[in-house]
């Protein structure tokens, strides 16, 4: 079992250099390492250099599906591991991963995040993520394709989703998946979208001992209202490919976006709650996400 660890960045050179230095830790090493570089002045390049593990550097265009598209197509290993460039995996995930890649059934895997705590009422560990699942298993996807996130999570079990800091998938079903290049920039819900499609090939495995850390850097810095705006224009475009835009979903989705409204309200964000209601007005007039849906700022980059 090999691996390739795919680390799509946009200048953020020093937040990339430890990145790499964690990948020095891991036991076993990754067998490749693909930097793919959206930056104009290849700004990652001498940090790909200096590395302390073996690192193939790639140039592509800005945008997060398409730099991941880019490191795809370089890879050359069995298994691809996609990391954000302020992601650090625990030393002994990959020989977790290649256990559960010894079962030929399963075509993806990832593991507990271990990101800052939020202060946001109604944050990813609150009770309101319980209630929000309902009876149905964590790591699905409702009817209206909103995912139902793990919350628990010490348990390992098959699930329909990856967060986008740690995705794994086998190479082939990878790249017959691929990302979606209409969602640009940051690409709101592209790791949803992907694993979504990749769990109909095959089993993607849940495995709390592959745990890791995450910066989650750039979440502080973006806008709020074109965040917002996003959050609506994305999660509707995906309702209609990958669900069956029933009735019923379109009122499940209706209601989460009504939940999501209030949640920005309860905790002051006025210009989330204004890009919100954007977003509804966007959607009713028929906007797609690569119509400009979500315009990044200076700080945003892909793998925050």
């Amino acid at each position: 079992m090999t691996f390739s660890v795919i680390v799509a960045t946009l200048g953020r050179p020093e937040r990339l250099g430890r990145s790499l230095q964690a990948l020095a830790a891991l036991e076993p090493a990754p067998d490749e390492v693909v930097v793919v570089d959206g930056s104009a002045d290849g700004s990652a390049a001498p940090v790909a250099e200096a590395a302390p593990v073996p690192v193939r550097y790639v140039a592509s265009p800005p945008g997060l599906t398409r730099q991941r598209n880019a490191g795809l197509d370089a890879a050359t290993s069995d298994v691809v591991v996609f990391l954000d460039d302020d992601a650090a995996l625990d030393p002994g995930a990959l020989a977790v991963l290649a256990s559960i890649y010894a079962d030929a059934d399963v075509v993806g895997a990832t593991g507990p995040v271990e990101e800052p705590a939020s202060h946001r009422i109604g944050g990813q560990r609150s009770g309101v993520r319980r209630l929000l699942r309902g009876r149905r298993p964590e790591g699905t996807f409702m009817r209206c394709g909103y995912p139902r996130r793990i919350v628990d999570g010490t348990a390992a079990m098959d699930v329909e989703q990856m967060p986008g800091c740690f995705m794994s998938a086998r190479l082939d079903a990878a790249r017959a998946t691929r990302f979606d290049e209409r969602l640009p920039g940051y690409a709101l819900a592209e790791d949803e979208d992907f694993s979504y499609r990749l769990s109909r090939l095959g089993r993607i495995r849940y495995d709390p001992r592959a745990v890791v850390h995450h910066d989650n850097s750039g979440f502080a810095g973006r806008d709020r209202r074109a965040f917002g705006r996003t959050v609506v224009v994305h999660r509707w475009y995906l309702l209609n490919k990958n669900f069956a835009p029933s009735p019923f979903a379109r009122l499940q989705f209706a209601g989460l976006v009504l939940l999501l409204l209030v949640h920005r309200l309860v905790n002051r964000d006025l210009a989330g709650a204004r890009g919100l209601l954007a977003g509804v007005w966007a959607v009713s007039r028929g906007a797609a996400p690569d119509t400009g849906a979500y315009h990044r700022r200076a700080s945003d980059r892909p793998g925050s």
